[in-house]
């Protein structure tokens, strides 16, 4: 989700696939101001807020926003999307001049920008995204739970030296995702350390999402190569991290899953057709679209009532990445 897939031929057919109804506020003609305009049309209109690097993604994000798309349409809504720059936030004309009666956030916020979208006082859910500080409906994942259940499985089928590879500090989700693969190194008993629970020698956690976004393959083999050891298996912290993984580990001539196994999280497309097909946690990516706009929708008429944090199942989907070691 680097500024490198702005220029992915499937953005385009993408973005073409959800006219009419869903088109950026400037092609929507949302910010002229004409009164007459704003009282017949603010309940019928939903900001959607997204860092344009996710936009322009077609793995995951995509599938989201067609679940909000589909939902909204069906409730005779229109999404007018707006892009966040979180180095330089702007709020959305249609949220200053009130032309919206909702607003989803998709992905990432600083917490300093989501108090000025709140005080503007229009309902607000997050999407794959939550505040530790500040109270807002969310549609999340259960990223612990997924990441426990993925390492589990590593750990029935023999491995012990075990490794997580993502950038935790990027978002919400690899954090949760990090913590789930320590509970479950905890629970196992394995002793790897009475302290950590994991042995941080097989761990791949800092600075790399920019190398997984921008298919850098060749830096995060280097990174690997200077690792001291190797662990049999690693969980990552989504199936794009996974993706880097198989082509890192080829480049230096190892294979997965004869020399490492890898389990990745999200059961993107990709994941049943690379080579050996992945194991991975599947997160039904649409249904969270859909649920973001019945919250959404929910939350306009029930303003006082409690905020609500929704988790959405996974499960794992069992295919070739994986060695059995008994």
């Amino acid at each position: 989700m680097e500024n490198n897939r702005n220029s992915s031929p499937t953005y385009r057919g993408w973005e073409t696939s959800f006219k009419p109804s869903l088109k950026t506020a400037d092609e929507m003609g949302y910010f002229d101001e004409n009164p007459s305009f704003i009282i017949k049309n603010h309940f019928k209109n939903i900001c959607l807020m997204i860092e344009e690097r996710n936009f322009r993604d077609t793995h995951f994000y995509t599938k989201v926003i067609l679940g909000i798309e589909n939902e909204a349409r069906k409730n005779n809504f229109d999404i007018l999307v707006n892009f966040m720059n979180k180095d330089d936030f702007q709020i959305p004309k249609s949220v200053q001049s009130r032309k919206v009666s909702g607003i989803l956030v998709v992905g990432t916020i600083k917490d300093e920008h989501l108090k000025m979208l709140l005080d503007y006082g229009i309902p607000i859910v997050q999407v794959d995204h939550t505040s530790f500080l500040i109270n807002t409906d969310a549609i999340l994942t259960q990223n612990i739970p997924g990441s426990y259940m993925a390492t589990k499985y590593l750990i029935d089928k023999g491995h012990t030296q075990i490794g997580f590879f993502g950038e935790i500090d990027f978002s919400l989700s690899f954090k949760e995702r990090w913590l789930g693969f320590n509970e479950a190194m905890r629970a196992s008993e394995l002793n790897v350390d009475p302290i950590l629970n994991v042995d941080p020698g097989y761990c791949v956690i800092g600075s790399v999402e920019k190398y997984v976004l921008s298919k850098n393959y060749k830096e995060v083999a280097s990174i690997i190569s200077k690792m001291e050891k190797l662990p049999t298996a690693w969980v990552c912290s989504n199936d794009s991290a996974a993706i880097t993984l198989y082509n890192a580990l080829n480049i230096l001539g190892l294979k997965v899953p004869d020399d490492i196994s890898v389990v990745g999280f999200d059961d993107i497309d990709i994941c049943k057709i690379i080579n050996p097909r992945l194991t991975t946690i599947k997160v039904n990516k649409e249904l969270m679209g859909v649920k973001a706009i019945q919250k959404l929708l929910w939350r306009m008429n029930n303003i006082k009532e409690p905020y609500d944090h929704i988790r959405m199942e996974v499960k794992l989907i069992e295919r070739e990445s994986v060695k059995e070691l008994k």
